[in-house]
């Protein structure tokens, strides 16, 4: 490979993994370069060469009989801001000093709701060559060939005869209204009562439970005082999931329990330092 190219790589996936080390140290940036304010902005997009790498991205996905990858708006502004800054500073790095970590660049104008996400960057004089490095490179390639990322977000600024190259990757959930995520819980929680041989329970009126459902998210905390649910309480059972159809296991265990006869249900969608793309808490109270 004749191009210059220069990669460096970040990993992260909510719940599962914590952020990866870089492959390469960050390249000292000259005494002239300057940093880009977010919002301020005045190099031009290589557009043609996120597509090319969008293309190529899509297609070593395709040979690996993996689906391709959407481009998504959210996604690619973040990485071209990230891309500007990297331009600027002519230097490589998932976090400038100055600058928000992954998780947080990736949601802050975005509606997106992840449940992982990854970065690879790079420098190089094409989006061939830099394509190339990063299909050489296992941890790049590994997030270019995830079979979970489903949504992309490409930024390329050139400097000079140098394309800097920002490509970030998710995983996203479909979104759920608050009606919507109730209804698939009560669906669950009735499968798992069928599943153990038991009678479906009857729902019971659940604003109470989706009151104490926002309560909780705006506390920020699962141990948050509730109100006293009226009626014979065996249960109350208090998570926060990602994808609301998944029931936890202390769930699974009180709807087990044959001397339940009715259930009501909360949930309420938030965002906040532990969940930047949003999770669902939820009330589940058992009679």
């Amino acid at each position: 490979m004749g191009a210059m190219v220069r990669l460096l790589l970040s990993l992260l996936v909510i719940g599962w993994a914590s952020l990866a080390g870089a492959i390469h140290p960050p390249v000292s940036p000259p005494a002239s370069a300057q940093r880009v304010p977010r919002g301020k902005e005045q190099s031009s997009y290589e557009v043609q060469a996120e597509r090319d790498l969008l293309d190529r991205a899509n297609q070593s996905r395709a040979e690996a009989s993996l689906s391709p990858l959407k481009m998504d708006a959210c996604l690619t502004l973040a990485a071209r801001r990230h891309a500007v800054v990297m331009a600027a500073r002519e230097q490589l790095s998932h976090q400038f000093p100055d600058e928000a970590a992954l998780s947080d660049r990736l949601t802050a104008d975005c509606t997106l709701r992840l449940d992982g996400m990854a970065e690879n960057v790079a420098y190089g004089t094409d989006p061939a060559g830099v394509h190339d490095g990063f299909m050489r490179s296992p941890h790049h390639r590994e997030n270019l060939l995830h079979a979970a990322y489903n949504v992309a977000g490409i930024g390329v600024v050139r400097r000079g005869s140098t394309l800097y190259v920002v490509e970030d990757f998710g995983h996203s959930l479909p979104a759920f209204s608050a009606q919507g995520a109730v209804g698939l819980i009560a669906k669950s929680v009735q499968a798992t009562r069928a599943d153990s041989s038991l009678p479906r329970l009857q729902q019971k009126d659940g604003s109470a439970a989706q009151s104490e459902s926002c309560a909780l998210a705006r506390a920020h905390s699962l141990r948050a005082p509730a109100p006293a649910q009226p009626g014979q309480v065996r249960y109350i059972v208090r998570y926060t999931i990602l994808e609301p159809q998944t029931l936890p296991s202390p769930a699974a265990q009180a709807i087990a329990d044959p001397n339940l006869h009715a259930f009501a249900v909360g949930a309420c969608f938030a965002r906040n330092s532990t969940y930047p793309s949003g999770a669902y808490w939820v009330m589940l109270v058992f009679y």
